[in-house]
């Protein structure tokens, strides 16, 4: 017998549903380890802005690994770089990277909505890749279930909403995004926002990928975070059997407590392992920064680090633009950093790729 359709409860929830007392302490210590990172950030040696690629490409790779998607950082990396040649599960990685710095770029504009939603779906499915011809960019017109691979409708574990109701369901969660009507912490409700958005699932593929974008769009949004860095994909894929039961019970059990302390958790998870990467990152430029200096007199040379931090595998032509350096200089400075072993060759002649393992190893 199939399992019937859920049907949701609106935004917000009663207050009966909710005992902050059974995770206020994960609360006050996930606030204190945001705030943390974020101090951090701002006081980085580092550029701050140099550091997004990487880590929101890290970010892509963990949050496809989810659905099922292998690929690693590097190969992402070199498909950048034009030194490896794309396939369709590098696509959908670098889908999801422009799709999150399409949210990021639209919220100067738009608020979190329905609008916006829809604009990241066209991007995320775009480029051929599995599921793009599964409706881009429009709510479901048919009826979705989840469930293991090969599942029916008959042995899914969880039924979405009716698709005449998601128009319903969606407009209810974009009024509680932008005018919640609670006194919640923002911590709680973007907990809250995320399982609501997973619960409607309102596209037809793509629903796991939008809802953890929606994560960090929602903390910058409401000044949480300086800017919508901080994601949750590598916590959440660490437990994904956890994440998915503990979304299930949220439904059918109405346990939000639970939810929400594992998502306190992955919060705290991810704040302690970014502030282990910044920490890092920062003793790691400023002792290769000084090495280059010493090895390269011109003020160049900064911005060959620089560029290098952002794109941490690379050939000649892509660090020389980004640099903003001629390539015949770009060749010489990068020759004395391979040959003082700060940087790493395929050693082909032509067409060089080299990479920056000192950093590769901290993001991965």
């Amino acid at each position: 017998m199939a399992r019937a359709s859920f049907t949701p409860e609106n935004l917000p929830l009663g207050n009966e549903r909710i005992d902050q007392l059974m995770f206020l302490r994960e609360l006050i210590d996930a606030n204190k380890k945001v705030a943390q990172y974020q101090v951090l950030l701002q006081n980085t040696k580092l550029p701050s802005h140099l550091l997004l690629n990487p880590v929101m490409l890290n970010e892509a790779v963990q949050s496809t690994k989810i659905e099922g998607t292998q690929v690693t950082l590097d190969e992402v990396l070199e498909v950048e770089a034009q030194s490896r040649k794309n396939n369709k599960d590098v696509q959908e990685v670098l889908n999801y990277y422009q799709a999150l710095r399409d949210g990021m770029d639209k919220l100067a504009f738009w608020p979190i909505s329905t609008r916006l939603f829809k604009a990241m779906h066209v991007t995320l499915m775009s480029n051929d890749v599995r599921g793009g011809n599964r409706s881009p960019g429009e709510f479901r017109k048919i009826q979705n279930f989840i469930g293991p691979e090969g599942c029916t409708l008959e042995t899914a574990t969880y039924v979405p909403p009716q698709p005449q109701l998601v128009d319903t369901y969606m407009s209810n969660l974009e009024i509680y995004i932008n005018d919640p009507q609670d006194q919640l912490d923002e911590l709680i409700r973007v907990a809250i926002i995320h399982a609501q958005f997973e619960t409607i699932h309102p596209f037809l593929d793509g629903n796991g990928r939008i809802g953890r974008i929606l994560i960090p769009l929602y903390l910058f949004s409401k000044k949480i975070i300086d800017y919508p860095n901080f994601f949750l994909s590598e916590a959440l894929e660490r437990d994904k059997h956890k994440y998915y039961q503990f979304l299930n019970d949220t439904r059918y059990k109405g346990d939000w407590n639970q939810w929400i302390r594992f998502f306190l958790e992955a919060v705290i998870l991810q704040s302690d392992k970014n502030i282990r990467l910044i920490n890092g990152i920062n003793r790691l430029y400023e002792h290769d920064l000084d090495a280059a200096q010493s090895l390269i007199n011109s003020s160049g040379v900064k911005k060959l680090i620089d560029a290098i931090f952002q794109k941490p595998i690379f050939t000649v032509h892509s660090i020389a633009s980004a640099a903003e350096i001629s390539e015949a200089t770009c060749r010489r400075y990068l020759s004395i950093l391979e040959a003082n072993r700060i940087i790493f060759s395929d050693g082909r002649q032509r067409s060089k790729t080299y990479y920056y393992y000192s950093l590769l190893d901290q993001l991965r």
